[in-house]
């Protein structure tokens, strides 16, 4: 294992365990942020971007990575797409509403971004079967 896998294993632990705290204390705008931190760690160390690609960046490299893989299906584009466009209006609803109103409404919508990751680590999967030595879990 090299420095970067483990330093990334580092972080994406401490992340997954603070997503799974603040569910579980009812902290739904962080662990929705969290959650979707993490769904970009995947994407970047899939796609091997290191860069200041924005999240958009990155479903776009994404896509055209399936389309090389004859992937006519677009799996996951639109999910990611529309997550993240979720994650612009909870920011939003931050500094127009506050957080309690908008942590109020993001209970399922953190329960969908756990699903989410965990499917989407599996999809990535097959692609790249050593994509878990970073340190992804499922659940």
């Amino acid at each position: 294992m090299n420095t970067f896998q483990k330093i990334t294993q580092e972080i994406i632990a401490d992340n997954e365990a603070a997503a799974q705290a603040a569910f579980q204390r009812g902290d739904y705008v962080s662990c929705f942020l969290l959650t979707h931190s993490l769904i970009e760690a995947l994407l970047r160390v899939f796609l091997g971007k290191t860069e200041k690609e924005s999240f958009y960046d990155l479903i776009k490299s994404y896509e055209e990575y399936l389309l090389q893989q004859y992937q006519k299906d677009r799996t996951f584009v639109n999910e990611l797409t529309e997550f993240n466009r979720r994650r612009n209006r909870v920011i939003h609803q931050l500094w127009e509403k506050g957080y309690t109103p908008t942590n109020a409404r993001l209970s399922s919508a953190c329960k969908g971004a756990f699903q989410m990751y965990g499917l989407f680590i599996e999809w990535l999967e097959t692609f790249d079967p050593e994509i878990l030595e970073y340190g992804f879990e499922y659940e």
